[in-house]
């Protein structure tokens, strides 16, 4: 009773009141009474009980707990008609009629539906955009300072000097004509300030551009030639070497993602350094002393060969170019 009480609205259930009464003690029956009649009447505590007696019959305490008025109701038994009403539709048409097949539903056509289409990004605000392109671009930079120590260690190695600059095109004149994308290290470098490179991946790719350019000039047929190509090749591997054993995957991932949200994005990097590439300085500016160009025709040294990236090896006549200029540079000095 007390735990009806407590969890109101309940129920306090009691079948065959009568054979319960009957059954236990005094101390029981003066309990329970007691507790019944501690119950407010406004508390939602509903007393429930059956019994076969009627209520004329049942014992006092018992029956002062029900009204006769209101409180009781009389249930008489159901006669044949009564029951043959109630179990008809029960058991002459729900249990007659056959189980739905789940086999029929097998054999149904499906309506075709059309894709729905993908949801559209979240749009970011003015803040989280600059965040983002902070975050980034701290990747980024990671990135950059680690490409221009691989190839500045490229540069200082002395095995891969004819690859530090331009070819010359006064030394290999036909160089341009088979050469359709020259690259070096120096080109390299100026991609790596410029923020071209947004993984190490596009790095590689220029690097492989350099061995695979040194190879497609510098045929396979004497010394010179194949000391070019050893020296691409091993180029290419100590490139690759270095990238592989000093980047962290974790971060190649880092900056594929944001690769490609950059391209999603329809965006590039607007860090870049301005003015990189700037005009020479002219002589006729305002307020310069213009020089003497007959003086200079005369002081004007030729130019002394130097290395290129791929230069295509010429045996005999490469060395007799390479003295006579030398030759022409000592006269003059």
């Amino acid at each position: 009773v007390q735990e009806a009480q407590r969890t109101a609205p309940s129920i306090i259930y009691i079948p065959h009141i009568h054979l319960w009464w009957e059954a236990v003690g005094a101390t029981l029956k003066a309990t329970f009474t007691t507790l019944l009649q501690n119950i407010p009447t406004f508390a939602p505590v509903l007393l429930l009980a059956t019994s076969d007696v009627c209520h004329s019959g049942l014992p006092k305490e018992i029956e002062e707990l029900f009204m006769n008025d209101y409180e009781v109701f009389k249930v008489q038994l159901p006669n044949s008609d009564e029951r043959r009403m109630f179990f008809e539709d029960l058991v002459m048409n729900q249990a007659a009629k056959p189980p739905p097949s789940k086999n029929n539903a097998a054999w149904q056509t499906l309506e075709v539906l059309p894709v729905a289409p993908p949801p559209k990004p979240r749009q970011l605000t003015e803040e989280e955009v600059r965040q983002l392109e902070e975050q980034e671009e701290d990747t980024l930079r990671e990135l950059r300072i680690f490409l221009r120590d691989v190839t500045h260690r490229l540069a200082v190695d002395r095995r891969f000097r004819a690859f530090t600059k331009p070819v010359d095109p006064e030394e290999v004149p036909d160089y341009d004509a088979v050469i359709k994308q020259p690259m070096d290290l120096s080109a390299v470098l100026s991609k790596i300030d410029l923020h071209q490179y947004l993984t190490a991946g596009d790095f590689l790719k220029d690097i492989d551009l350099i061995c695979s350019n040194a190879l497609e000039y510098n045929p396979d047929k004497d010394p010179g030639d194949r000391l070019i190509r050893h020296r691409a090749c091993t180029l290419r591997d100590t490139a690759y070497a270095i990238v592989r054993e000093e980047m962290d995957e974790d971060f190649e991932q880092q900056c594929e993602e944001i690769k490609e949200s950059r391209e999603n994005r329809g965006i590039s990097s607007k860090y870049a350094p301005s003015y990189y590439h700037v005009m020479p300085k002219q002589n006729s500016v305002p307020g310069c002393k213009t020089t003497d160009t007959k003086s200079n025709e005369k002081t004007k040294m030729p130019a002394v060969p130097v290395d290129a990236s791929t230069p295509r090896s010429k045996g005999k006549l490469h060395f007799i170019q390479t003295f006579l200029g030398k030759v022409l540079q000592s006269l003059y000095l």
